[in-house]
């Protein structure tokens, strides 16, 4: 299994965020007329055609209930708020992001399919099968039809608008994590790592500890 690849799920503008901690052997792609079954670690060589036929992801890995030498980090999530994470995002009815970091796929897609479930004595590990369908985010087109053509006729005007409203809230702190930084946390809630050093007094070399909480406004 590599471990160059960091596979990310995010919600609501990457409000919330879960990283896999066991990266699964392999992807498998599908449309509406093929399916390619990928290696993860060959993810960056593969092409993904930007084609108006919307793409499937189906994938199959595990939560463990904790670490081994198969994970991709040492942080990792509980299972089970991991599951609940997922599952609240597919209730949601709002699309997340699918992304596999040195690479190009990096795409909005709603989740279709999600079963869990323990196996053997594996307790509190948790194996999932995930599948999601790319999203498409497209604009809407208004016509106007309050101006007169110079023969007296209806001008028919359009405008575009996009279809996705921002729905992003910040939450009011946050729970450091393995490999974070002031830099990081900052990007990912809209805001300088300068700010969050200040409201939370933390002084040079600015050295944040995972478990530590932050103010984030």
């Amino acid at each position: 299994m590599s471990r160059s690849r960091e596979i990310w799920l995010s919600w609501n503008n990457n409000a919330e965020r879960l990283r896999l901690p066991v990266n699964p052997p392999d992807i498998t792609i599908g449309n509406a007329s093929q399916t390619t079954t990928v290696d993860v670690a060959g993810i960056g060589e593969v092409a993904i055609i930007n084609d108006p036929v919307l793409k499937t992801f189906e994938f199959s890995s595990f939560f463990p209930a904790t670490w081994g030498p198969y994970c991709e980090y040492e942080d990792i999530p509980n299972p089970k708020q991991a599951v609940a994470m997922i599952e609240k995002w597919k209730a949601s009815n709002k699309p997340i992001r699918f992304l596999v970091s040195g690479t190009a796929w990096n795409f909005a897609a709603t989740v279709e399919d999600f079963v869990y479930r323990e196996e053997g004595g594996d307790v509190e590990t948790i194996y999932y099968d995930l599948s999601l369908r790319e999203y498409k985010f497209v604009t809407i087109r208004k016509l106007d039809t309050s101006k007169k053509a110079s023969n007296g006729s209806t001008k028919v005007t359009t405008s575009s608008t996009a279809a996705r409203p921002s729905t992003k809230t910040t939450p009011a702190s946050y729970t450091v994590k393995s490999g974070d930084s002031l830099w990081k946390i900052a990007q990912a809630n809209g805001t300088t790592w300068q700010k969050l050093a200040e409201i939370n007094k933390i002084k040079a070399p600015y050295t944040i500890k995972p478990g530590q909480g932050l103010k984030l406004k």
